[in-house]
């Protein structure tokens, strides 16, 4: 291992007890176009391995930023709630299965970082990741209120606005640039208000029964029914698919529709990764984006509309007993901290208590990689030992904490043959940097999209604004954070002339009593747009204190 210079400038000579070793930072080229020749294999246990090769960048061909030469094309994105990759076989997802056979299937598309529902349905709309958009946890703090903003609830949201005087997403969403320019955006399903908070072109339906109008709702259950009663079900998904196909095969439909079906996560949290229930709501789901590649068929809409399929977080299992108060109290830092939920505030500002905090983290065995600011904009390694940078998970925001941890993670298999755990309590999660809630599908077909393709170029949840505006022929402002994703679409590059980058970014602090941490994350770059593969972390000696 090669020790480099200190970057964070921080004065070590008051914490003696421990010294920090960087780990170069790997790179690899055009062997990434291959699932087998990737850099990097994730396994419990084992420590990264990469062969340091010349960076290649991805092809320059048909990858300008401009709009699109081509029909104007519809566009719909379903996102569907906690499905993982593997979860789209012949048998569990017969329809969604094959659309990939006749379209394309990326086989290396990631959420964004937390892999928590609501940071990952904001960066869908807004092309950004959570360090831009500002809604950077599932619950966000502000000193100034009393309890934790539930980002999915308006009435709290609106509360951050007023106390903290800037909006609640910090940058533009599809709906408004697609209003500039006379199109709209139509936003369907399970809590989807927060992917059209403005309620810009057709606004939003959900079959919680909140509708951006009463016009709308009027309209709508004159013609579907009121939403179901109760959670996130069978019938719910059948709703979502229903008010769906109102809007497309009506009179006049919206340009681009962005629809969230809000299962199999209801089930996979209360009864695990791939167990039965969870399994019977996958066929829910399935059934239902079945009806509408049928009805598209019978309207002849199958060549008018591109269909994008993905999710925002895959799925682990709990087995593990981490208990976050527990470190809190281990720490003894007092009001010093703040914490909320895996996020940590240091509110006296004080490096040692930095170092004491991510000490504790460090050497409990349950948690996974600790994150923590940046001692300077762009570095890559936070600003305690050990640490990596929330600049470098594109989380660095003003309401982000300054340390955020993970549960640890592993790839063994759980009681229902599914690989993936977690050491969090309960039945099962996400929400951690496991590759198996960072890996997430793309399943496309349509008229712009490619034939009968598997694709290996790592893509994420914030190329779908960029792509969209791509296609119905709209300039592409400044400020997004994704790309188009041209290697999938008839006028693209072919994916397998796409060369992107791969690094494995590590940071290792050794105590004098023999424990050794070590951190490490693996990304991959394409045009500049970062996407998290998945982290890992390995513990050397005696780790309690």
């Amino acid at each position: 291992m090669m020790t480099l210079p200190d970057k964070t400038s921080l004065d070590r000579n008051r914490f003696p007890r421990m010294r920090r070793l960087y780990s170069p930072v790997f790179t690899a080229g055009p062997g990434c176009r291959g699932r087998s020749a990737r850099a990097t294999e994730f396994r419990a246990g084992m420590l990264f391995c990469a062969a340091a090769t010349a960076v290649f960048l991805v092809a320059g061909a048909g990858m300008a930023r401009g709009a699109a030469e081509t029909p104007r094309h519809r566009n719909l994105v379903i996102i569907v709630d906690g499905l993982r990759p593997d979860y789209v076989t012949p048998e569990i997802m017969p329809n969604v299965h094959a659309m990939g056979e006749r379209g394309v299937v990326g086989e290396q598309s990631f959420a964004v970082f937390p892999s928590f529902t609501r940071p990952n349905r904001v960066s869908i709309p807004t092309g950004t990741y959570p360090g831009t958009h500002g809604v950077v946890h599932n619950h966000l703090y502000h000193p100034e209120l009393d309890s934790p903003v539930h980002t999915s609830r308006p009435a709290q949201m609106r509360e951050l606005e007023e106390v903290s005087g800037t909006p609640m997403i910090m940058t533009r969403t599809l709906g408004e640039i697609l209003d500039d320019h006379g199109d709209r955006l139509l936003a369907l399903g399970n809590s989807c208000w927060l992917m059209n908070h403005l309620a810009k072109g057709k606004g939003y339906w959900e079959p919680g029964g909140r509708f951006s109008s009463e016009e709308a709702r009027e309209s709508v259950t004159a013609a579907i029914g009121e939403p179901p009663s109760g959670g996130r079900g069978p019938a719910r998904t059948e709703w979502e698919a229903d008010s769906y196909l109102h809007d497309s095969l009506g009179d006049d439909p919206a340009e681009a529709v962005l629809m969230w079906m809000g299962e199999p996560d209801a089930a996979g949290h209360a009864h695990g990764v791939g167990a039965p229930e969870t399994l019977e709501a996958l066929a829910s789901v399935d059934r239902q984006i079945g009806r509408i590649l049928d009805e598209h068929e019978a309207h002849g809409l199958t060549d008018e509309v591109n269909i994008f399929i993905t999710s925002d977080h895959g799925f682990t299992q709990n087995e593990g007993t981490l208990n976050f108060g527990a470190l809190m109290e281990k720490a003894d830092l007092g009001d010093h901290v703040h914490r909320q939920s895996n996020m940590i505030w240091v509110k006296s500002g004080e490096y040692a208590h930095f170092q004491r905090m991510v000490e504790v983290l460090q050497r409990d065995r349950q948690v996974g990689n600790v994150y923590t600011r940046p001692a300077n904009e762009g570095d890559l390694h936070g600003k305690v030992p050990g640490t990596l940078s929330t600049d470098l998970i594109q989380w660095t925001h003003e309401r982000s904490s300054d340390i955020l941890f993970t549960p640890a993670w592993s790839d063994d298999v759980n009681e229902f043959g599914w690989h993936g755990t977690t050491t969090r309590r309960g039945t099962a999660t996400h929400g951690s940097d496991s590759p198996f809630d960072m890996h997430i599908p793309l399943i496309a077909a349509g008229p712009d999209i490619r034939q009968g393709v598997r694709s290996s170029v790592p893509t994420g949840n914030v190329d779908f604004v960029p792509t969209i505006l791509y296609l119905r022929g709209i300039d592409i402002p400044d400020g997004l954070d994704g790309r188009v994703l041209h290697e999938i679409l008839r006028d693209g590059p072919d994916p397998a002339e796409v060369d992107y980058e791969s690094a494995i970014h590590r940071d290792a602090v050794f105590y004098d009593d023999g424990f050794g941490y070590e951190a490490a994350m693996e990304t991959f770059t394409v045009e500049g747009t970062v996407y998290l593969r998945g982290a890992h972390t390995r513990r050397t000696g005696r780790s309690s204190d």
